[in-house]
Order: structure tokens, then sequence, then C-alpha cells
């Protein structure tokens, strides 16, 4: 009896972990959705029901200038990224020169703290002291501040996400090609296929449960747009790089509106949660 429910004692941490760090706060999160409640005021919280979800989807201008800003980006990074990330692939995946140490350096963007990333991109673009000025500098040519322009700020943020995450699509698609047995790309070579039959026949049908997968996750993950944001732009200039993690931020810890940040937080779980549905049965119907 005691070997029997020796296991379930090394579950406790986990799962007390599980419920103080995750469950709790989502019930407690979901509880605040339904009331009004502005901390900053030492009122008490109000219950008015579904008013703040009401509310955001009615009349809140800018949680849908967040939403499109938020879709548009992830729209574009993720297919570059995938892009990307199956060229650096299909290339390295052959018998190159120096192919493990462009691995390696391909890789290393991905290494490094996200936080950490966006200060460092923030320093470079600075208009003022920064290099990427400096450099134009040298050249005698002017650049306008792409930072602080409403115009340009989104797809430096687009840039710098594409420089950190094509490395997940390049390590993922990586390994899927080096998992194919070679049989397949000889076959196809004795038929008669050039490379870019090869390519679009065989390569490519089997690296769709793969880019399906690894798609999916960048999406997911691209929702959640908020460091680079937080330390590049804070959203600005106006709310022109304002993700809604980031409105849902500064809405809860700003304004200090907890319950409407709370019913954002929740609207932005669902959006993804229904793009990775769709996503998911779509594929389940190909397959």
């Amino acid at each position: 009896m005691t070997k029997r429910y020796t296991g379930f004692f090394f579950l406790i941490p986990g799962v007390a972990f599980l419920l103080i760090m995750g469950i709790f706060p989502l019930i407690w999160s979901l509880t605040l959705a339904f009331h009004k409640w502005k901390a900053a005021t030492g009122a008490g919280k109000v219950f008015i029901g579904f008013k703040n979800f009401i509310d955001i989807l009615t009349d809140d201008s800018r949680f849908w200038n967040s939403l499109r800003f938020t879709v548009l980006y992830v729209l574009i990074v993720v297919l570059v990224e995938l892009v990307l990330g199956l060229v650096l692939a299909y290339i390295l995946s052959e018998k190159i020169r120096f192919r493990n140490f462009f691995r390696i350096l391909f890789l290393l963007p991905m290494a490094a703290p996200a936080i950490g990333v966006a200060f460092i991109w923030r320093m470079l673009l600075n208009p003022d002291a920064g290099i990427v000025s400096k450099i134009f500098a040298g050249f005698s040519i002017n650049i306008p501040g792409l930072l602080t322009n409403a115009a340009t700020a989104p797809y430096v943020l687009m840039l710098i996400d594409i420089w950190e995450w094509t490395p997940f699509m390049f390590m993922g698609l990586l390994a899927a090609l080096q998992s194919f047995p070679p049989e397949l790309f000889e076959a196809a070579s004795i038929d008669g296929a050039n490379g870019l039959q090869t390519f679009g026949y065989v390569t490519l049908p089997l690296l769709k449960p793969i880019i399906i997968t690894l798609s999916l996750l960048r999406v997911i993950d691209a929702f959640k747009l908020f460091e680079i944001v937080f330390a590049v732009t804070s959203g600005g200039p106006g709310s022109s790089t304002e993700s809604l993690s980031f409105y849902a931020y500064t809405t809860g810890f700003s304004y200090f509106n907890l319950g409407y940040a709370c019913a954002l937080s929740w609207i932005f779980l669902w959006i993804v949660l229904g793009i990775s549905n769709i996503v998911l049965n779509r594929f389940r119907k190909e397959t």
C-alpha cells in the first residue's frame, strides 16, 4: 500500500505549483472579468456581468486597433519566418562547407532573452546615438527616426521578430529534412525529376505536417507579442504598435482597471484558441 501511494506523494509539489501558479490565477482572472474594479481608487469590486466584454467588442476602438495590428503582425512575421527558415534549412541540409558553423550561427538570435534582444535593438536604432543611424550618416544619408514614425515603427518590430525567430522555423525544418530517407529523393532523381520538381512534389508534401505544427506554434507565440513592444516602442508612436497583450498590460498595470484588463485577456485567449482550433481541424480533414 505504501509503494502504491509513493508516486502520488512525489506529484504533490508539481500539482500544488500548477494550482497556485496556473489554475487559481486563471479562475481569479475570469471572476474579475465580470467585475468593475479600479484598484487605484481604493473602491471595491462591483459585479457588472458581461458589461466589460460588451464594451470591449462594441465601444473600444483601441481594442480593435490593437487587434488589427496584432493580426497583421502575426501574418507577416510567421509567413516570412517560414519562408526564410525553409530556404536556410534546405540549403544547410546539403553537404556544404562550414554548414555546422552556419547552423550554430543562425540559432544564436533565438538563444538570447527576448527582452534583452528588444533593448539591444532599441539602442541600435536610436536616432541620435544608434549604430544604424551612424552607419547611414557615414554615407551622408540622413534617415528619419524609424521608431518615432507611425508608418515605419510596426515594420521595424516585425524585422526584429523575424531576426529573432526565423531560427525556430529553421531548426524544426532542418530536423525534418534530415529525417527523410534518402531513397525517396534517389527514386525521384531516377524518374527524371529535377531539383525544383523534387522539392515541389516530394520535399514539400513530406514537410507539410511539420510546417503546420511550427506555424501554429509561432502563431500562438507571436500573438503574445509583448517584450518587443514594451522595450522598443511602448506601443507608440501613438498606438501604432500597441499589441493586444500590451494593451491588456497597460489597462491593468498603468490604469489599474483590473476587471477590464482581465476581460481583454480572456477575449485574447478565445481568439488564439479559435485560430488554433480552425488550423487543427483543417489539418485533420486534409490528413
